[in-house]
């Protein structure tokens, strides 16, 4: 782990690359041979996955970092949560039709307004520094849960590192989106992503896009290991379970309530503050996973 948590930045390919080879010696270590493949598009994406043939689970998580998100947008999503998209799309374009309006009406109070707000943009050219939650936490959960996999003799479990998550699930969506990959994927194949899973988060939570009949399974396990775990369908992306809707993926990740009761908040995700990794937590998560499989 320790290895992992020193490429802290993984924004350009020299580091991707870096994180991905450490990844790969893990999994050679446990035991398994793997397979990279790249895709290209407009940002080129390179993805990691352990050799199985069948999989009844595959079990996702991207290993690319982004930039440092505009501080207020952290307040909001805090305020209205991650699941509410399209609020949190309409209190957006209310806040800057209110700052482009105050412009109009009081030009210097308007032009301070103005500049402060689109000021705070200019983080997004800053790479977050540390990532620990966002994702270095998956990919941590995702090799313990190999490793433990491996241990009990457990076999149809496919462990797959995806490129380009932050920039639009670029490397999930080229994944599926491979002929020779998606044909030796049977149907019935259980996909869950591992996202935001270490951090100040408490609450379990699975997020879907289509309905899934694994999903029950899964919240009771959890449930028992963590005492809660809550579920919400969302309806725009939020992480790698979005591209493989069509198995019924669902995503785990780990949150806080939102101030406006009904909705939950990933605290200090794309900040410099995502520096907290439970590691007894992704342990739990594991062990609780692999119970889980050897259940089915």
């Amino acid at each position: 782990m320790e290895e992992l948590l020193k490429v802290k930045k993984r924004l350009r390919r020299k580091s991707k690359t870096k994180f991905l080879d450490l990844i790969q010696k893990k999994l050679n270590l446990y035991g398994y041979e793997c397979n990279t493949t790249t895709h290209l598009g407009f940002f080129k994406s390179i993805n990691l996955e352990t050799k199985t043939e069948n999989p009844r689970y595959i079990f996702v998580a991207h290993y690319d970092t982004l930039t440092i998100m505009p501080f207020w947008m952290s307040w909001l999503m805090r305020l209205v949560g991650i699941n509410r998209q399209l609020l949190l799309i309409v209190v957006l374009f209310a806040i800057i039709s209110g700052i482009h309006a105050l412009q109009e009406v009081q030009q210097l109070w308007g032009d301070i307004a103005y500049w402060t707000f689109y000021g705070t943009f200019l983080t997004m050219f800053i790479p977050t520094p540390n990532n620990y939650d966002d994702n270095t936490s998956g990919v941590i959960t995702l090799l313990k849960l190999a490793r433990k996999c491996r241990e009990k003799g457990i076999d149809g479990v496919k462990f797959l590192f995806v490129d380009n998550e932050e920039l639009g699930l670029l490397g999930s969506s080229a994944q599926l989106g491979y002929n020779a990959w998606r044909s030796t994927i049977p149907g019935d194949c259980k996909v869950i992503s591992v996202d935001c899973v270490g951090g100040k988060g408490e609450i379990p939570l699975l997020i879907r896009n289509s309905k899934s009949s694994y999903e029950p399974e899964i919240r009771d396990a959890l449930s028992e290991t963590f005492g809660s775990c809550e579920s919400v369908r969302m309806i725009l992306p939020a992480s790698d379970n979005f591209s493989f809707r069509k198995y019924g993926a669902i995503n785990i990740s780990f949150v806080k309530r939102s101030i406006i009761p009904g909705g939950y908040a990933i605290p200090h995700i794309h900040s410099p503050a995502d520096k907290t990794l439970n590691e007894e937590r992704l342990d739990l998560l594991a062990d609780t996973l692999v119970n889980t499989i050897q259940k089915t």
